[in-house]
């Protein structure tokens, strides 16, 4: 990674970390990731600071560096199906995703080639507030006035545009009032704005769970995303080579090496992709 992708790297996490209350809690957000290090990429420390790590802050923070090709694995197929259906067709979609399979850098990819798209990613700190302000900065708003206020502002901004569409990563981290409100603003928005909610297979399961047992609002939660979830599960068989292949790697041995030792993960693949390049640099 060249001097300038590092400083365009800081640049997208000093706006990802400005989304949260202290270094601290936007660490804690991100995997592999502490405050310090931070600190270090903030500050301009970068010379302890592994290639590797660079890519890891990159993917988490949205930063498309330019040299990392998406690939059509199944999850990213899909996922940019389901997108672009909401987004036309004002649709709500629930979507349930194994960790690795590159929601993220999908959800990444398609807000940035897509006007009026936002997307935030969830945190379990959030209150009502703190997430609405999440949103408001997603939009370009100034976050200001009480949770309701603040609400019918980004409700009424939203359903001004052209297609938009609203991508909520990670839902599952919400508490219930968080997801009570996510409820209130997708009726506010029906029919006038697309509609992910997407998390792990954790927020079906405690979704579905909160309907059984009839947990205050959760029924009303299923409701909003069609009392359905989409589910990804695992990789495909082919899509570790796809990933390979679309951003250099052509040997054989070694894909075959990395699609048996990435654990299900294109996470660990990525990793040993970067570091089969940086060898080859070398």
């Amino acid at each position: 990674m060249t001097n300038e992708q590092k400083a365009q790297v800081r640049d997208a996490l000093l706006r990802y970390v400005g989304g949260f209350g202290s270094q601290t809690l936007a660490a804690e957000s991100l995997d592999g990731i502490s405050a310090s290090t931070i600190s270090q990429v903030k500050n301009n420390n970068w010379e302890l600071l592994s290639d590797r790590l660079w890519h890891t802050i990159a993917r988490q923070v949205g930063f498309y560096c330019g040299e990392w090709q998406p690939a059509d694995t199944g999850a990213y197929l899909l996922l940019r199906i389901l997108f672009s259906d909401a987004q036309h067709y004002a649709m709500a979609y629930g979507i349930a995703i194994s960790k690795g399979l590159g929601k993220t850098f999908t959800a990444g990819h398609y807000t940035r080639e897509n006007d009026n798209t936002f997307y935030i990613a969830c945190n379990e700190d959030y209150n009502r507030k703190a997430f609405m302000m999440m949103l408001m900065k997603a939009a370009g708003m100034e976050a200001k006035g009480s949770v309701p206020q603040m609400m019918e502002q980004f409700a009424g901004h939203i359903t001004s545009l052209e297609e938009p569409l609203l991508i909520l990563d990670d839902a599952h981290k919400l508490k219930d009032r968080v997801l009570h409100l996510v409820v209130l603003l997708a009726n506010a928005m029906s029919g006038k704005a697309g509609f992910i909610v997407m998390g792990g297979n954790e927020l079906r399961m405690r979704i579905v769970e909160g309907v059984r047992l009839k947990k205050v609002g959760y029924d009303e939660i299923y409701k909003s995303i069609g009392r359905r979830f989409i589910t990804l599960g695992s990789l495909g068989p082919k899509d570790v080579e796809l990933v390979c292949r679309a951003n250099g790697v052509y040997d054989d041995d070694l894909i075959s090496h990395i699609t048996d030792t990435c654990d299900n993960n294109l996470h660990n693949a990525v990793q040993q992709i970067h570091e089969s390049q940086m060898r080859i640099a070398a």
